[in-house]
């Protein structure tokens, strides 16, 4: 590959990840985090460069300073000599530097870990007709190891109707599919009990249905996928997906570095949408399996033909890069949709930004007309390296690494699963693909579009909590890191209510802040929006900065059960929070329970 050191300088700076030190006399000093840099400067310096996180130039870092923080109005002179000091004290990374560890030469990729293919559904059995249609069609089945459905279905006739489609399907199929209901479930985590009775809370915790009767079990699929897949790379369907995979519309040369929201586009209907779409090189699993347990610096060969160039990370977050290099490890892939989002509230269509905006301004329907219509392609142009998972009908998990479990009930059990690989692999990236799924739901769903402007209220995010308090030195292990994220959720089972009230408050501010922000740039961004659109963005505006002056209250939380106390609910989360922290500790014992009770299921079917 070209060497790095050729390329022309591209003159793109960020500021690197430093611990801001504050010194009581005005001054704070700025200390690298992963190198001997450090500089004492005036406390407004240090808050500033938190501006400074992408690749830019400095003339632009200059602009940017000066345009956000009215004190440095028209001092972009001023603002160009404290960015030149910083670089001079190596507080700002290069994009070479960057490149020059991404490009690095790495071997050749060995034998990766076989894949084992997951089908999880719930009372869905026209869904899975169809999907086991579309797998045979696809064809390329024989790649993977083992095939399985994960019926968590709660009805007896939907789990009879799959049971009989996945029979149909070993009849012409040349792999044959493991059905996993509820007996076999119950079987397999009575063997997991037998081989490790001293781990049955935190078993039943994860996996047992009849735990969580009043709750809608996501997670207990999910945890099932992992369980029978230690050793290997899991690829996992939704059941509403149809096995074919389709080429970005809008489709470009190179690979991404820039852990940006998903592009979006706009279609009247599903012929419309269909009609356009082009057929990808590879079917989804195939897709799926070409790059994940790969390194970075691997994937990226496979998936460009030149090196990385600096202005590959033109607007990228430097964040990302601290611990990336050409060994670190894909364990997560995605890749994007084609129809329905699967999120129920279609509100973030509001926060539309960049080219997305453009298609939703130029949609014959109008922001209306895609609220109501739900036919989407959502995606990258570009396969796009990431920090973060985030939803996806289909996935890939490197699952010969260690993975954190997914937490069992309630929505949103993919984004905490992302923050926990994270956590636990803080070097490791996730791979969003450039092709899409199409995932069009049998069952109509009739999700309100009349979606109420940002209350500024109840707004939690567990799965930012645990990033937030996320080790990013390296060397620790995923083990003793893996004890720390049980620990984390043991303190929390014994922090008092106050003390909760406290977390939970913090928490809502910063998002709270961090919509204040995004709803400002929307609103000064220039765009002519139509009045209806405009005026929800300043009543979420107005409404946030309102919320910010008031006390948010725990019960402030949606979906709440009707009439629940404060105190209820935090016993409740107490609860939680200790029998994840008990599974948590016990992970690693019931995947190797899992390991040999999953050897006599793939070897008896």
């Amino acid at each position: 590959m070209t060497d790095v050191q050729t390329i022309a300088p591209s003159g793109l700076y960020a500021f690197t990840e430093c611990e801001v030190v504050p010194m009581f006399n005005g001054a704070a000093m700025l200390m690298d985090k992963f190198s001997d840099a450090q500089l004492l400067v005036g406390a407004p310096v240090a808050h500033a460069m938190q501006l400074c996180r992408k690749f830019r130039t400095l003339e632009n870092h200059a602009d940017v300073l000066a345009s956000s923080v009215p004190e440095l109005a028209g001092q972009q002179a001023d603002v160009m000599n404290v960015l030149n000091m910083l670089k001079d004290a190596s507080l700002l990374v290069t994009a070479e530097s960057v490149c020059e560890r991404l490009n690095a030469q790495v071997a050749a990729p060995v034998d990766l870990p076989t894949t084992r293919v997951f089908i999880i559904t719930c009372d869905r059995p026209t869904a899975v007709e169809r999907l086991l249609e579309s797998m045979l069609r696809t064809g390329n089945l024989t790649r993977h190891e083992s095939l399985f459905l994960i019926d968590d279905s709660r009805d007896q006739a939907n789990a009879g109707q799959n049971r009989d489609a996945v029979e149909r399907f070993n009849l012409t199929s040349p792999r044959d599919m493991h059905y996993f209901g509820a007996d076999e479930a119950r079987e397999f985590m009575d063997a997991l009990i037998t081989e490790r009775p001293d781990q049955e809370n935190g078993i039943r915790f994860l996996i047992d249905r009849e735990k969580w009767t009043e709750h809608k079990t996501y997670g207990v699929a999910r945890n099932l996928s992992l369980l029978l897949s230690v050793g290997c790379r899991a690829i996992v369907m939704d059941d509403d997906v149809i096995c074919n995979a389709f080429q970005s519309p809008h489709k470009k040369a190179g690979i991404e570095f820039r852990p940006v929201e998903r592009e979006v586009d706009f279609y009247a209907n599903q012929q419309a949408m269909l009609a356009n779409a082009l057929p990808a090189e590879l079917d989804p699993l195939s897709g799926h399996a070409q790059c994940l347990g790969l390194t970075i610096g691997q994937a990226a060969r496979k998936l460009g033909d030149k090196p990385i160039a600096p202005e590959d990370l033109a607007d990228a977050n430097s964040g990302s890069f601290v611990l990336w290099d050409a060994g670190s490890p894909v364990l997560v892939t995605q890749s994007g949709t084609l129809g329905d989002p699967g999120s129920p509230n279609t509100a973030w269509l509001y926060f539309s930004g960049g080219d997305s905006l453009q298609r939703l301004m130029s949609f014959p329907g109008g922001l209306q007309g895609a609220l109501t219509g739900r036919n989407y392609w959502m995606g990258y142009p570009r396969p796009c390296f990431d920090k973060m998972a985030v939803m996806s009908q289909v996935t890939g998990l490197d699952n010969s690494q260690l993975l954190p479990p997914y937490f069992p009930v309630f929505r949103g059990e993919d984004y905490l699963f992302g923050s926990m690989t994270e956590y636990l692999h803080p070097n490791s990236a996730v791979l969003h693909y450039d092709f899409c799924v199409p995932h069009i739901p049998v069952d109509e769903r009739k999700e309100s579009t009349e979606h109420e402007p940002n209350s500024g209220k109840g707004r939690l995010n567990i799965g930012k909590y645990v990033t937030d308090h996320t080790d990013y030195q390296a060397g620790i292990s995923p083990e003793a890191r893996l004890a720390g994220l049980a620990a984390m959720a043991k303190r929390l089972s014994e922090t008092d209510s106050r003390g909760l009230k406290s977390i939970y408050r913090r928490e809502v501010a910063e998002l709270q802040g961090l919509d204040q922000v995004q709803l400002d740039e929307l609103l000064k961004d220039g765009t002519i929006r139509a009045p209806e659109w405009q005026g929800w963005l300043e009543e979420s505006a107005s409404n946030v900065n309102q919320s910010m002056q008031q006390l948010d209250e725990i019960t402030d939380i949606k979906g709440l059960p009707e009439g629940a106390s404060a105190e209820s609910l935090l016993g409740e989360f107490r609860d939680y929070a200790a029998g994840f922290s008990g599974a948590l500790s016990a992970w690693v014992a019931i995947r190797e329970a899992a390991r040999k009770a999953t050897g006599q299921i793939t070897k008896t079917g």
